[in-house]
């Protein structure tokens, strides 16, 4: 029953009172004045105040280059300050006689009398004249850039729509636990001579790994340092320490590496210095810049820490040498060659250097990334365990094989209990399983949808530019049937990666959903216009859409295509089974499904919560096909009950796989 209460502003500013010095809220103070704000706004009605653009200028100091679609420092907070409140009065505002509210969808304030059958109380405020003339005159500052930001935004909402995804804006030089954030900036080749580009590559990604050891650093990723330069780092993500460098030759013609280590905030150098290394032995170099800069950073490590963190990664020049090719190779990562090129290259290194674990753990990710993406999971899959294993019989520390052997449990053995302790034990440093797009998030989608959001959300704290993590939260909100964020979140993404293989699939999945066949079919179609090919899982998802539209003809069309290009290149038959499911042929469906099990396919572990086969799992077939899966491996639940059973420890992570 729809009722409305005479509230004071005196209880409700009481009443703010209270939450702001209770548990939740004692050190957080951007939560402390983004609730005031809002608060004291919806008070006095100014709604025009509580748009994001305002509260950005206003509350968290943004200036007029503040862009909604790309910085979500807003609604990061705001999601943050909702979970306070619902801890605050879950117990000790429990009894509390009002409860303040900021539901989903915007940023005023509701007031609500505890007790009262009402999910809308409005609060008869009244304000003196004295207060309504303060409110006149004390405008908030974002107004005089209204001029020059109002047009950006109309053109951001009409081009690309208004991103949904979040980041949280740390303070610039301490993350959780006291640490300090630190961005390594891709070191530049000034030497004149391209083939020493690999070089530089290589030891900005070794040097992420190695300071990723250390448990006061928190490191940026590569790909977000890729994105920003010395003077914005700070501001956009949050860093409060930088390290750059470049290689160049001296007059006497030897090459001579530089490194700064900065204050991200004022541009103060905190350590500067030069090295000349012997172009033969790279490895004491990388070891003396961590040493530089933890001292710079006036970071105490125990002597077992300080050695693990300046011990060269290999005994073997040669070998370094050739890990810094492959490593290089990796990071270009769009197609098989450069796969199969740097794997090439970590395989020299280890039989230079047989106790190579970073080469081991490598050689893994290369192996994973090919059995996933672009060869039979079979030939690849066996090797990524083993080089994993070999990598941690070696290194017991080396947290990224956990990971690597967690995916291979999940998508290859489809062993869940072993994938859990296998991502358990990867920590929060891991970002190779993040990196498979639109898989790995499976381990916590079903019933744990908030915290498959929340682990993205804080991963993009430190990469807030990256379509990869955003297409991520399409993926996550596509499994969950939120089907509009979905599609703003690939809007986004795709904005920023017009490339990617996994925006334009995940696209066109969510607009299916809601029956936007046409709209589906030509994002599809889009893709190939673009990059001028059409991988496989592009090409089921356009005969599947074709299909569910009702184009039998342009389906059944589609799948010989798919079928014709099986004989000469691998096609996961999932992907045929996919197809079959949009025509409705089960027998078929179940046929390819019995081979896509065959096959060890990474994408099968998807059936238990693509909403694609929600029809499909009252079906004994898919029972069966189920529990052949999970049989002796821990037990074999419903799909949705084992996989979210499984919580994946994933959390905001440092640095990047370098394969994947």
């Amino acid at each position: 029953m729809k009722s409305t209460v005479t509230t004071s502003a005196q209880d409700i500013q009481a009443e703010l009172e209270r939450i702001l010095e209770s548990t939740p809220f004692a050190n957080a103070h951007r939560s402390q004045r983004f609730l005031r704000y809002i608060v004291e706004c919806s008070l006095k009605h100014q709604d025009e105040f509580l748009k994001e653009f305002a509260i950005a200028v206003d509350v968290f100091g943004r200036n007029v280059s503040y862009d909604p679609s790309i910085n979500a420092t807003v609604r990061v907070e705001a999601g943050r300050l909702r979970s306070r409140l619902r801890e605050y009065y879950a117990d000790e505002g429990r009894n509390d006689p009002i409860i303040i509210d900021v539901p989903k969808g915007g940023y005023r304030a509701t007031f609500t009398g505890r007790g009262i059958d009402n999910d809308d109380v409005v609060p008869q405020v009244t304000s003196s004249a004295d207060e309504e003339e303060a409110h006149v005159q004390q405008k908030p500052r974002w107004h005089k850039f209204l001029p020059l930001g109002l047009t950006a935004i109309i053109l951001v909402g009409a081009v690309g729509g208004i991103g949904l995804w979040k980041r949280r804006v740390l303070p610039t030089n301490a993350a959780g636990n006291g640490q300090k954030v630190l961005a390594v900036l891709p070191f530049s080749n000034q030497t004149g001579a391209a083939t020493n580009s690999y070089l530089t590559e290589g030891i900005t990604e070794t040097l992420i790994r190695q300071f990723s050891l250390i448990p006061q650093l928190r490191v940026i990723s590569r790909a977000a340092a890729d994105r920003v330069n010395k003077q914005n780092a700070a501001s956009e993500l949050g860093v409060g320490y930088l390290l750059t460098g470049s290689l160049e030759r001296n007059a006497d013609g030897r090459l001579v590496l530089n490194a700064e280590l900065s204050d991200a905030r004022n541009g103060a150098v905190l350590r500067s210095s030069q090295y000349i290394p012997d172009e033969a032995d790279l490895r004491p170099i990388q070891a003396e810049i961590v040493q530089d800069a933890v001292m710079g950073l006036g970071i105490p490590l125990d002597t077992a820490r300080a050695a693990g963190a300046q011990k060269p990664l290999t005994s073997s020049p040669a070998a370094f040498q050739s890990f810094l090719r492959g490593v290089a190779v990796a990071r270009v990562r769009d197609n098989p060659e450069n796969l199969r090129e740097a794997i090439r290259d970590f395989e020299e290194a280890v039989r230079l250097d047989p106790s190579f674990a970073f080469a081991y753990s490598s050689m893994a990710e290369g192996h994973l990334a090919m059995g996933i993406f672009y060869e039979a999971p079979l030939d690849h899959m066996p090797l990524a365990r083993k080089y994993a294993e070999r990598a941690l019989s070696l290194d017991p520390s080396m947290h990224q094989a956990h990971g690597i052997l967690g995916l291979i449990d999940l998508l290859y053995d489809w062993n869940l209990p072993s994938a859990q302790t296998e991502l358990e034990a990867a920590d929060t440093r891991d970002h190779a399983i993040w990196q498979l797009g639109c898989t790995a998030h499976l381990l916590s989608i079903n019933g744990r949808y908030r915290h498959a959001q929340e682990d993205l959300e804080s991963m993009l704290e430190f990469d807030p530019h990256s379509g990869m993590l955003i297409a991520e939260l399409g993926c996550v909100n596509y499994y969950a049937g939120h089907y509009d964020d979905s599609i703003r979140y690939y809007k986004q993404a795709l904005s920023l990666d017009p490339h990617s293989v996994l925006g334009y699939w995940g696209m066109a999945r969510s607009l299916a959903r809601q029956g936007r066949y046409k709209d589906a079919l030509d994002e599809l179609q889009q893709f190939k216009k673009l990059n001028g090919f059409e991988p496989p899982i592009i090409t089921a998802e356009i005969g599947f859409t074709e299909a569910a539209s009702g184009n039998r003809h342009a389906a059944m069309e589609t799948l010989r295509q798919l079928k014709e290009e099986s004989q000469h290149a691998y096609v996961d038959p999932y992907l045929i089974a996919v197809i079959y499911l949009g025509l409705n042929d089960r027998e078929n469906t179940y046929s390819w499904l019995d081979r896509a099990y065959d096959a060890h396919s990474p994408f099968l572990i998807s059936i238990a919560t693509d909403p694609k086969w929600s029809t499909s799992r009252s079906d004994a077939r898919f029972k069966a096909l189920w529990n052949r899966m999970t049989d002796a491996k821990g037990g074999s639940p419903a799909p949705t009950q084992a996989l979210g059973a499984i919580r994946s420890s994933a959390r905001p992570l440092p640095t990047d796989s370098i394969a994947l």
